[in-house]
């Protein structure tokens, strides 16, 4: 092995596994299938992750504005302690809010060992909460948004589109499984977080096509109820932006027709 190699090699161990992988998705080119232009409209989506109980504080604040959001939930998780429950998660879906996929167990998808272990674990997840009533989900968010470019090709074979944890407005041609969030209210670290640098976030997402997606955490201790209080003014500021507030899968629907083979959102159809 030649020294160029060597200290190639030496480099990529030193990145974070989340660099490493922002790098391959930023320098390799997009495949057909991972290819999204976003729609001519821009529109603000609401995202709570994990599935715990106290993400019915957003859904009471949600239906109180009218609009309807995305519960990404884990079906082993489901029931448990501090978990919503699948009668909650019926109610919740049918009350017209989007239940998104956050892996079977929660495990990061790039630590399976491959392409078949994934697609058995996604495989099995998928069928439980079909069984429960919750149908298809066609959006998944990836747990700890932990992919790569094989664990992209396998979610491609089941969702519409993927989420990771990686900060971004998402504009003009997007990678449909690395959709960018915006963290709200928990997980914000170094960035601002206050109201004012949310809407000037929307200001920026309304001058063209642009797709904002707040990320929730609402059991996290971060989370206070200022910030649920907050979120409703939000959403009175992006429609007064010219922004509405959709779902993953209405949105995915105002935007150009998915390439052939890839999985369209089995939610448009419930």
């Amino acid at each position: 092995m030649g020294l160029p190699r060597r200290l190639l090699d030496a480099a990529v161990r030193r990145l974070p596994a989340q660099g490493l992988d922002r790098a391959v998705e930023a320098l390799l080119p997009r495949r057909p299938f991972e290819r999204l232009q976003m729609p001519a409209r821009s529109a603000l989506t609401i995202v709570c992750d994990d599935g715990e109980a106290r993400d019915l504080e957003i859904v009471e604040a949600l239906e109180r504005k009218g609009v309807k959001g995305v519960f990404a939930v884990s079906p082993d998780l489901i029931g448990k302690p501090g978990f919503l429950t699948y009668a909650e998660l019926r109610q919740i879906r049918a009350a017209g809010h989007e239940i998104a996929f956050h892996g079977t167990t929660h495990d990061p998808f790039s630590g399976y060992a491959g392409p078949a272990a994934l697609e058995q674990a996604i495989g099995a997840g998928l069928r439980t909460m079909s069984a429960e009533g919750l149908g298809t989900p066609g959006t998944l968010i990836y747990p700890y948004g932990r992919h790569n470019r094989w664990v992209r090709a396998v979610s491609s074979r089941h969702f519409a589109c993927a989420f990771t944890t990686w900060f971004g407005l998402n504009r003009g041609q997007a990678n449909r499984y690395a959709i960018r969030r915006i963290p709200f209210g928990a997980y914000v670290g170094k960035l601002a977080g206050t109201e004012a640098w949310y809407r000037g976030l929307f200001d920026e997402a309304a001058k063209a096509p642009c797709w904002p997606t707040l990320m929730l955490h609402p059991a996290s201790a971060e989370h206070q109820r200022e910030h649920t209080e907050m979120l409703v003014r939000l959403i009175d500021y992006a429609e007064q932006r010219g922004m509405p507030v959709r779902t993953v899968d209405a949105h995915l629907q105002a935007a150009a027709p998915s390439p052939a083979g890839m999985a369209t959102s089995p939610q448009a159809t419930r």
